[in-house]
């Protein structure tokens, strides 16, 4: 198990390197501060601008994917026989690096909510299935215009059509994906009770 543990704290580390709050710092400012008090792409680019808020959710998303890949590599290269499925060490290096994004050593464990770190944890492990909720994301937003409610919903959705991809197969998988979508809503859950209230931001797509 020393592996696992190895591969989990990688992950966390890796997941807690916040670009938000990295980018915000170094323009003299606490992006948790500011807004909704959120340190993940959509704050940033209400707060700071597209270019930083675009540049945010790249980094998160490719640090979703890095943790994994750095999983692989371990794995690949241990000379020791695995206590656990391929596949497992993956989904506990992603859930790791979700954690670390979202509460992260280095800032006070307060971070964003994940969505662009499972986005890059996907595009990892199977990236013909993002093809589905991006579209299901796209569409919410422009009809609902509430970007937590276009999160919840494509990750919904990354359940739903790995279920139909891929079908009981995989169960182990389709149990992760639905984990993962129980985690968005959790992240999000002060967005969902804004919407309740009729107080969540909606995104103007025409000044």
């Amino acid at each position: 198990m020393l592996l696992l543990g190895i591969i989990i704290l990688s992950s966390y580390l890796i997941g807690s390197v916040n670009g938000g709050l990295i980018l915000s710092k170094l323009q003299g400012l606490d992006i948790r501060k500011r807004g909704s008090g959120n340190a993940g792409a959509t704050n940033v680019l209400r707060v700071i601008g597209i270019k930083s808020g675009i540049l945010v959710f790249i980094i998160d998303c490719l640090k979703g994917f890095l943790a994994l890949y750095f999983t692989q590599v371990l794995i690949t290269n241990t000379n020791n026989p695995l206590d656990l499925n391929i596949d497992l060490y993956l989904y506990f290096s992603s859930f790791a690096s979700l954690l670390g994004h979202c509460y992260p050593v280095w800032f006070s464990f307060k971070g964003g909510k994940g969505a662009a770190t499972g986005l890059g944890n996907i595009l990892f492990i199977n990236p013909f299935l993002i093809t589905l909720p991006l579209i299901v994301f796209i569409g919410t937003l422009f009809f609902f215009r509430y970007v937590g409610l276009s999160t919840i919903t494509a990750f919904l959705s990354l359940f739903i059509f790995g279920y139909f991809s891929i079908g009981f197969s995989d169960y182990v998988f389709l149990i992760y994906l639905f984990l993962l979508f129980l985690f968005i809503v959790f992240t999000h859950r002060t967005n969902i009770a804004s919407m309740l209230d009729k107080t969540e931001h909606k995104v103007s797509f025409f000044k």
